[in-house]
């Protein structure tokens, strides 16, 4: 990790985020910042306040435990000792595991399967996971893997802290694991290192203070899918008691088979990756987990589907659709009313 204190601008791209932080010269104010890569990603943490080797050494700590509990590209990770385990066998693991793990089956089930973390196997097969597939599965692949997966397809047993499969599948928590990461070193430094003015970034996703400093916000931009280095649109943080945001988007992390670009978001009942068709869904959240997992379960309905869900379900969502000239943007009812 870099440390760095700036009292300059400050401007982040990652995966539909813009980060903007602006510095008036009639009001200095220096912005501590810890800086790194993790889940194959970088990250940002900006505060108010001095930074120390010891601060840093706890933000890489927790960061690279959620990494070794929750990477399918580790081996020797939790999740990739279940994905290699037999069917019918139960294995430790630990509260946080059990914890995401209850609340993607939850959402599972609200979303009639759309949202599905055992589609792992699935993401392997289609080259966007650690075993880098070179040809388009087969539709025989196909039908036996999303015949697999499932809601109900891994068994909690909280009391020992053990999980069991019940089919041939294969967890992936791609979906949700960044926005853990944030939330856990969110809280760290809120409620144990008392820092009440604080940014956090990794991979696109945002958690956020209410306040900057003073009573001035964050500005968080989503960024315009056909230009990344432009904003298309603007949240303040302060416009909510908590903020944190995640942006799906099915214009990167594309593959290519017989000509045809795929997302790398996959429908779990179809088997078959998102043709490229929402630009990006933005939802905002009180934390960082469900903000990503929703986003992500967004993303893979139908736009029309999506919507409902968002307006019956009370979610803030941007949704960025490809427009005539330009993107085109649409706001989830919640979202339209503003603060939370």
């Amino acid at each position: 990790m870099i440390p760095k204190n700036t009292a300059l601008s400050v401007i982040v791209i990652a995966l539909g985020v813009l980060f903007l932080s602006f510095q008036f010269n009639n009001s200095p104010e220096e912005i501590s910042k810890i800086q790194g890569k993790i889940m194959g990603t970088t990250f940002t943490i900006s505060f108010y306040g001095e930074s120390t080797d010891s601060l840093e050494n706890s933000v890489s700590l927790i960061l690279n435990s959620v990494n070794s509990d929750m990477s399918t590209y580790l081996e020797d990770s939790l999740i990739s000792k279940f994905n290699k385990s037999k069917i019918n066998t139960w294995n430790k693991v630990n509260e946080d595991f059990i914890n995401l793990l209850a609340y993607a089956q939850n959402l599972c089930s609200r979303t009639s399967g759309v949202y599905d973390v055992t589609i792992g196997k699935l993401v392997n097969r289609w080259g966007f996971g650690p075993d880098q597939a070179s040809l388009r599965p087969k539709s025989e692949q196909l039908e036996y893997l999303t015949k697999q997966i499932g809601c109900d397809a891994v068994f909690i047993d909280i009391d020992n802290k053990s999980i069991k499969k019940t089919k041939d599948i294969a967890l992936d928590f791609s979906s949700i694991a960044k926005g853990h990461a944030i939330d856990k070193v969110y809280d760290f430094l809120t409620a144990e290192k008392n820092i009440k003015n604080v940014f956090i970034e990794l991979g696109g996703e945002v958690r956020t203070s209410k306040f900057k400093k003073g009573s001035k916000p964050w500005k968080v931009g989503v960024i315009n899918p056909n230009n990344n280095s432009k904003v298309i649109h603007t949240f303040l943080s302060n416009d909510y008691e908590t903020f944190a945001m995640a942006t799906s988007g099915d214009y990167r992390n594309l593959r290519i088979f017989d000509d045809q670009q795929f997302s790398h978001t996959i429908n779990p009942k179809s088997g078959l990756p998102n043709l490229i068709g929402k630009k990006s869904v933005s939802v905002i959240s009180d934390n960082a987990m469900k903000a990503d997992a929703l986003a992500t379960a967004l993303n893979v309905m139908p736009l029309d589907e999506a919507m409902i869900f968002a307006d019956i379900n009370k979610i803030k969502v941007l949704f960025i659709i490809e427009g005539d000239k330009k993107p085109k943007l649409l706001f989830s009812q919640e979202l339209q009313k503003g603060k939370i």
